[in-house]
């Protein structure tokens, strides 16, 4: 054979297995546009299937998804979609996972291990703003956790996944001007470790920047044209003598100063949260569905510009969205519960450049708008960011958080004691006390689980205990035995 035809038959066989390879990738109906990601929480008792919610997510423009614990429905479901998934791990698995190397081991090996890679998880996330949850068990074993998962990773050939964490901005303990930020001094020893590790590991600081509730906490200092990335003059730092035309940019350039000013400014960020609620409470401010639309729309243009931020320009960002869809048993007040781009029908909220082809739904007359401010420029130089604060309001309606009786033995156990060794009050429970009878496991996990959910801020993730609890608004309360609210 000459060594033409030789030529010939090699690359007609590199052409045959370049289509066939070509053939085997997932194929998406939307256009994905880069850097936007949105966060599929599922703190509701409406929502659809997952294989739908998948089918939804390929023909849309999303381009990846964060979910908050790693359910084996929706991981199944996102299988061989192209569409990339950072999976979660519960606040309550983190003191196991960081004392030891084989619950770590284990968690990797059957909540990810069976779907990778046709799932395409790019990040284990661990916890939920852990740093701000004032509690030390979770604390001091953040890292560890982190270093025990990315290990567990590395020995079972799916060290391509990286591990972060979610941070709320309430790391910082100021915030404006964006150069002179810092992290919380009592958070610093754990901030440097967790920088060390993200840096070495070649991760991403997470954090959730919501410009809306630094605007609701202070509507006459902060222009809501600055929050929704309109035209507006903008805000001079003082120090670095750069122009912020967007809360949003201040909030992601806070962040990155203050990562430099702990010795560090080689991790890029990523922000795992951010939005705007459609609709609220009547004492909520600013949360009315077009400012939601006009928020998430800027955001994405902005985003997928690539114009980055005025102290890092020219970068993405990648940004998730919260959330995908309204979910209706979350706690807290109404926006909490209207944060969502769609419906549970698939439907709309309003028309964002997400979901082009979707139907828009009339946002329902049972739900008031919140208010909306007039703006007066009272100290915005020295009030942008609005005081530091967690990125949740408290609820204001009575909720508890109870045992789910068909959560199985096991981890109805697992879960009283992780409760009543990090925070929960569960003296209650012990014998002889108010609330010792009924002396069943079902009854005493409820009281627990509900101890810890007040005590750590009554956020849905506080009642989550790997599906072992849900958040009510029945009293359980009986006879002598009283379930704090509060």
């Amino acid at each position: 054979m000459s060594t033409s035809s030789i030529v010939f038959a090699v690359a007609e066989i590199w052409l045959v297995f370049l289509m066939s390879s070509l053939c085997a990738l997932p194929v998406r109906s939307g256009r994905a546009f880069p850097g936007i990601g949105v966060n599929y929480g599922t703190v509701a008792n409406n929502l659809p299937i997952p294989k739908e919610v998948a089918q939804l997510i390929q023909n849309s423009n999303i381009e990846k998804i964060k979910i908050y614990t790693a359910d084996p429905a929706v991981l199944q479901a996102f299988e061989n979609t192209g569409i990339r998934v950072v999976v979660g791990l519960p606040d309550e698995m983190i003191p196991l996972i960081g004392r030891s190397p084989n619950a770590a081991q284990a968690w990797v090996k059957e909540r990810l291990a069976p779907f990778y890679p046709a799932t395409a998880i790019t990040h284990a996330a661990v916890g939920n703003e852990i740093l701000t949850q004032r509690n030390p068990a979770l604390i001091n074993q953040l890292v560890p956790a982190m270093e025990n998962i990315q290990k567990a990773l590395v020995s079972l050939g799916m060290d391509q996944i990286k591990v972060s964490t979610p941070n709320s901005m309430a790391v910082l303990t100021t915030s404006y001007p964006p150069s002179s930020s810092a992290f919380q001094p009592t958070l610093l020893p754990v901030i440097k470790s967790l920088l060390d590790f993200l840096s070495r590991t070649g991760s991403s600081f997470m954090v959730n920047t919501y410009p809306y509730f630094a605007y609701s906490q202070d509507p006459h200092g902060i222009s809501l044209d600055y929050a929704l990335f309109r035209n507006n003059p903008g805000v001079i730092d003082s120090n670095s003598g750069l122009r912020y035309t967007s809360l949003f940019d201040a909030q992601v350039d806070a962040v990155y100063y203050a990562m430099n000013a702990a010795g560090n400014n080689q991790v890029p960020v990523i922000v795992s949260e951010t939005g705007w609620p459609s609709h609220g409470d009547p004492n909520e401010i600013g949360c009315t569905s077009t400012n939601a639309q006009e928020y998430n729309n800027n955001l994405i243009r902005h985003v997928t510009s690539a114009a980055g931020t005025p102290y890092k320009p020219g970068i993405f960002i990648d940004t998730f969205i919260f959330a995908l869809f309204n979910e209706n048993l979350k706690p807290g007040p109404s926006s909490e519960r209207n944060f969502g781009l769609l419906y549970p029908d698939k439907s709309s909220v309003y028309e964002t450049d997400l979901f082009k082809s979707a139907s828009i739904h009339k946002s329902p007359q049972t739900t008031m708008p919140c208010k909306q401010m007039p703006y007066t420029p009272l100290s915005i130089s020295t009030s942008q960011n609005a005081p530091a604060k967690s990125y949740r309001t408290e609820a204001t309606t009575p909720l508890w958080c109870i045992a789910d009786s068909q959560a199985g033995t096991p981890l109805l156990r697992q879960s009283l004691d992780y409760a009543c060794a990090n925070g929960a009050n569960c003296s209650a429970i012990q014998p002889g006390q108010s609330c010792f009878f009924p002396n069943t496991l079902v009854a005493h996990a409820s009281y627990a689980y509900n101890s810890y959910f007040q005590r750590m801020g009554r956020k849905s993730w506080n009642c989550f205990f790997n599906n072992a609890a849900f958040v009510t608004t029945s009293n359980p309360s009986y006879g002598d035995c009283t379930y704090p609210s509060n």
